[in-house]
């Protein structure tokens, strides 16, 4: 009896990779490029076809097209990954276990029927997403931070720290919001948008906040591309993720995480005291996670206004109370008052976004940043509130009622008066 088309596929798949290794003399997870692919699928034709005569199986186009895509991918990609990868509409991918893949597609958890044949398969794909990295993964360092070609942030964790080799993938996205696909998205509405332009027009410096996934950085690119044209603006990231429109006038600079041998790092507090050398009018960073705090908040309290950053944060008050922290790192020997003064009189606002109860990515909370009893506060001017019934459930945003203290700047600077922006 002849052997049924999945047998036939894993047998081309073994002769397959014997040739490619035989014929490269290295391990086959270390393979990449499109010339590699290239011969793979030759190869996997070629053998497909000799063995699905052998054992009488019909070969129509359209499977053959399936089977040798299914070898290439296994081979030299990242296999039963590569159709997820390519779904504009998944934002997470988590790999807990060959037997455990779970999605997040549209604000939703899912679970995937993929399973992979072994832990090995799974280290295999992790050796090869880290190719074209300097990072390595070993016993020694379990562990890994790094990113794919195209931005996605990756994050692997092997035995004896994990059961299983696991993955976890944050996708990047390659398409560019405009500030009416927020509104449409239900992020936030008309009038916070027209608020924000104003803030935006008005030199308001802004910290956006909100836990993993609550649409940070895709806010900060729609407000990063209102500034005006005339304005030159740094960008600070550790990897390539805001998206400028070309015609405005910036200037990009990324870290560089160190060598194998731990040389030659540059880190985003470097970048924020190079960028001062760089006449910005502005500077933005991506994300502000350490000592880089403490020399934004210097850059901001001595000009350049209307600079820009986003910090994880469960809520406004903590993210504040956390940027004072981060502040401190860089300066042991500062007192925390004079790091809750940097803040308080650096950052006039700030943003919380979050996930409402379907998964939605919504504007949360826009707050002033006052200050009182020797503490800084928050003083709400939006929030987003949700209402239940039975059978039924309501979201709005709600203008609060509060006057932001920079109220006179926006309405000179911006051109809006006070009705449109805040009533």
């Amino acid at each position: 009896m002849g052997k049924d088309i999945n047998q036939i596929v894993e047998d081309a798949k073994k002769i397959v990779q014997g040739k490619m290794m035989r014929s490269a003399k290295k391990d086959i997870a270390r393979f990449s490029g499109e010339k590699f692919r290239e011969k793979v699928l030759i190869h996997a034709k070629e053998i497909l076809t000799k063995l699905a005569d052998k054992n009488e199986v019909d070969l129509s186009e359209g499977l053959k097209k399936e089977t040798t895509d299914r070898i290439v991918s296994d081979l030299c990609g990242y296999g039963s990954l590569e159709q997820v990868l390519e779904d504009p509409y998944i934002t997470d991918i988590m790999v807990n276990s060959p037997s455990q893949v779970f999605i997040e597609k549209e604000g939703n958890a899912q679970r995937l029927e993929i399973k992979f044949k072994s832990e090995a398969q799974i280290k295999t794909i992790i050796e090869r997403m880290m190719i074209n990295s300097s990072k390595r993964i070993n016993q020694a360092s379990p562990f890994v931070d790094f990113r794919l070609e195209d931005g996605s942030r990756v994050t692997a964790v092997i035995p004896p720290v994990s059961k299983s080799p696991t993955l976890c993938i944050r996708k990047f996205s390659k398409e560019r919001f405009e500030p009416k696909d927020l509104v449409t998205l239900g992020m936030l509405d008309n009038k916070i948008l027209n608020f924000l332009k104003a803030c935006i027009k008005s030199k308001i410096n802004i910290l956006i906040t909100g836990s993993t996934g609550a649409g940070k950085t895709t806010l900060l690119n729609v407000l990063a591309n209102l500034v005006d044209s005339k304005e030159r603006i740094v960008v600070l990231e550790d990897v390539e993720e805001l998206s400028m429109l070309e015609s405005q006038h910036f200037l990009k600079l990324l870290t560089r995480p160190p060598s194998i041998e731990e040389k030659g790092e540059i880190g985003l507090d470097s970048l924020v005291k190079l960028s001062l050398h760089l006449r910005p009018d502005r500077i933005i960073i991506g994300e502000v996670r350490g000592e880089e705090a403490f020399y934004f908040l210097q850059a901001i309290n001595t000009g350049h206004e209307g600079s820009m950053c986003t910090l994880h944060a469960e809520h406004t008050m903590g993210a504040l109370n956390r940027l004072e922290t981060l502040g401190l790192i860089a300066r042991s020997n500062m007192q925390l008052e004079a790091s809750m003064r940097l803040v308080r009189m650096g950052i006039d606002l700030v943003i919380h976004l979050r996930r409402s109860s379907t998964g939605k990515r919504v504007v949360n909370q826009i707050s002033e940043v006052n200050y009182k009893n020797g503490q800084s506060v928050v003083k709400n001017i939006f929030l987003y509130k949700e209402k239940f019934k039975v059978g039924q459930e309501k979201d709005y945003f709600e203008f609060i009622g509060n006057i932001p203290g920079f109220i006179n700047k926006l309405e000179a600077r911006s051109g809006y008066s006070k009705d449109k922006l805040v009533k």
